[in-house]
């Protein structure tokens, strides 16, 4: 049976490693041409988890925050994606 403490570490382990993939990402040897892009996803995904982590331990409006955060990082990704579209 699980438990919401499980859970919360679980999510705290997925926050841990999408952190280190967006600092791996972010630091790459050669330049990627959607390295921006998956920045920015990776860093909406890492606000996701951790809201996730914030609403199991009940801290709501924190964790309300978080989601409006990770909706701002999402948006940053469609207007790339846009601009890029208006381009070709």
């Amino acid at each position: 049976m699980n438990t919401s403490t499980e859970a919360i570490r679980l999510l705290q382990q997925a926050l841990t490693t999408t952190r280190q993939a967006a600092d791996t990402i972010e630091d790459l040897i050669a330049e990627h041409e959607y390295q921006d892009v998956a920045g920015l996803v990776t860093h909406a995904a890492a606000a996701l988890l951790e809201s996730a982590a914030l609403l199991m331990q009940k801290e709501d409006e924190t964790a309300l925050q978080t989601l409006e955060h990770a909706d701002d990082l999402l948006d940053a990704v469609y207007d790339i994606i846009d601009a890029d579209l208006d381009e070709e």
